[in-house]
Parts: structure tokens; sequence; C-alpha cells
């Protein structure tokens, strides 16, 4: 008797459900030209996350001179990344070298300093809508001088998407954007 109620109540449940006459709403369709489509309106979310992966032990060559505050690169090959920066390899470390197949190194820089300063990547998205990312950068320092200057050097791969606009930000402050040429 109990098998026969249980299984009663789950075929009432399994054909309610799928009776659902619920009205469909504007936002559920996609109408064109007048007629309608009850197929849901899917679109991609405008803005998402950059897939950025941090690089380390490459400095920047002593034959590059660096003027502005905040100077960025995106290279796309492998003799250019190679005209820029040098391996600091040593016994005990691995350096992994881009892809440039599929990935393009950003980079950012700054004049030498003596203050320990280091610059971070605080946050990067792709905008879907306008086929476009976003990476904003700050720098941080120490407030003692030290007795050697370095160079600062950030650097890092995204994928190769066919990204035609990014924006590079010192900050909240547009530093600079690159066309990407396809």
């Amino acid at each position: 008797m109990r098998l026969k109620t249980i299984t009663l109540i789950a075929c009432a449940l399994t054909a309610a459900s799928c009776n659902n006459t619920g009205k469909k709403t504007a936002a559920d369709s996609t109408a064109i030209n007048g007629i309608a489509d009850t197929a849901m309106n899917i679109q991609a979310a405008p803005n998402s996350a950059l897939d950025v992966k941090p690089l380390s032990g490459y400095f920047v060559k002593n034959t590059i001179k660096v003027t502005d505050s905040l100077t960025f690169w995106i290279i796309d090959n492998a003799a250019s990344f190679d005209s820029l920066f040098g391996m600091a390899k040593t016994m005990s470390n691995t350096i992994e070298t881009p892809d440039f197949g599929t990935h393009l190194v950003v980079a950012a820089t700054m004049p030498a300093t003596y203050y320990g300063t280091q610059i971070q990547l605080e946050g990067a998205t792709v905008d879907n809508t306008n086929n476009g990312a976003t990476m904003h950068f700050v720098a941080t320092s120490n407030r003692q001088k030290s007795s050697a200057s370095m160079m600062p050097l950030w650097i890092g791969t995204i994928p190769k998407t066919g990204k035609s606009t990014i924006k590079l930000y010192t900050g909240d402050n547009l530093t600079k954007t690159i066309i990407e040429q396809q």
C-alpha cells in the first residue's frame, strides 16, 4: 500500500513539473520582425575575469631605457621578447618561457629606483561585448632608500583570443590603449 502511494505521488509530481504553463515574458523571447521565438534569450556576460598568468625570472635588459613613470608593452613574438628581457637563471629556479602561439606577453616597467618598488596587477577583465580587455596596475615602494637601484618589472601572459583593444591603467587612470592588429 505504501509503495503504491509513493509511486502515485512521484507520478503526480513528475506530471505537474512537466506541465509548466507559466507565461513567457519579453525577456524570454527573441522576437525578430514581430515573430516571437520563445527560446531563452542567452547572452554572454559583459565582463568576466581575464586569464592572466604572471611570469617570474626575467629582468629588463640594461640596453633598454625607460623614461615614463609606467611603461607598458604587449609582445606577440619571441624576437621582440628576447630583445627586451633577459632570464635571471639560477641553479635552483625554473623559468617558464611564454608560448607565443597561444599567448601574448604583457609587461609593465618603470625607471630604475632606489626604493624597492614593485609593480602589481590589481585587476584584469575581459569585455565580451566590445572584444577588449582591461588591466589595472599599481606600483608600491618602500619608504627607505636602498644602496642599489633596480628597475621594477611585472610580466605575464594572456590568451591570444582575438581581443582587439587592450586598455592598460595605472590605478584608475588610463595610461595606454593598444589596438591589436590581427
